[in-house]
């Protein structure tokens, strides 16, 4: 919006130089300064906000406070104007301390062994077979054979088929989420050091729903083992070794999990 200086110096401008003008000149001149002028008093500063009821973006006057009501929902809220801290605002300007230092750690290992976690196997069988969460995988002799779960459906698998598929689609949701997590963190810690700007909606959501993406990769990890574990103890039985997890989906068990347990020491610093 330009400034009450900017409009003056244009009106003296033009009457100092009014010997050099037309008339329909200055009349432009002094027509542009009244619209802007008007403007200026008219539209003060504004300030954009997030209904809490839609997640809408509202724009209000920066000094204005009280009760609203959100044109999009139709729901009341309370603004206090910008001498209210937002939670979000209160993380940004907290430097990184340990804990936080300890949780981006934790979250990028879980995500590293989340995608490794798509091609290892999950459960062993004796020393010569083993659960992937795409299929069955059997090695004898040297000689290594893959089943995908839904080639199972015509070996008369059917059942083995439907837990692996189920355990297939857990896994992808654990990843899928591990990396979502990730995206928010590196948005929060890059709006945070001042490195990257995104809208306040974006900004919300990325601080709102970090714990929410962090407990679905550890419950759909948790869930995807015991699936599994069932899945292979009913169909396959014992008879060739008792169904056991492998040490990297212990170890993938025991990254999750710390690193949701950082996920909320994060937040209780906050």
């Amino acid at each position: 919006m330009p400034s009450y200086t900017w409009i003056k110096h244009l009106f003296q401008t033009s009457y100092e130089n009014n010997t050099g003008l037309h008339c329909f000149e200055q009349v432009t001149i002094f027509l542009t300064g009244v619209m802007f002028l008007s403007s200026a008093r008219k539209f003060p500063n504004m300030a954009e906000i997030l209904c809490p009821n839609c997640d809408a973006e509202i724009e209000l006057d920066d000094d204005a406070s009280g009760l609203f009501e959100c044109p999009f929902c139709d729901q009341e809220f309370e603004w206090k104007g910008e001498s209210v801290e937002t939670d979000a605002q209160s993380y940004n300007a907290t430097p990184i301390d340990g804990i936080k230092a300890m949780s981006h750690g934790m979250h990028g290992l879980g995500g590293l062994m989340a995608i490794i976690g798509l091609f290892s196997g999950w459960i062993v069988i004796g020393d010569f077979a083993k659960i992937t969460p795409f299929g069955a995988t059997i090695e004898f002799f040297g000689i290594s054979a893959s089943m995908g779960w839904f080639s199972m459906f015509g070996e008369g698998e059917a059942l083995l088929a439907i837990f692996g598929i189920i355990f297939m689609i857990l896994v992808l949701i654990a990843v899928c989420s591990q990396i979502i997590h990730i995206v928010y963190r590196i948005t929060v810690h890059m709006v945070d050091s001042g490195n990257l700007e995104v809208s306040a909606k974006m900004e919300f959501r990325a601080y709102k729903y970090r714990w929410h993406t962090s407990l679905i990769a550890l419950c759909s990890s948790i869930a995807a083992y015991l699936l599994a574990q069932i899945g292979s103890l009913i169909s396959i039985g014992t008879d060739g070794g008792f169904p056991r997890p492998s040490v990297f989906v212990i170890l993938l068990l025991i990254t999750m999990g710390t690193q949701f347990y950082f996920m909320n020491k994060e937040l209780l610093s906050e």
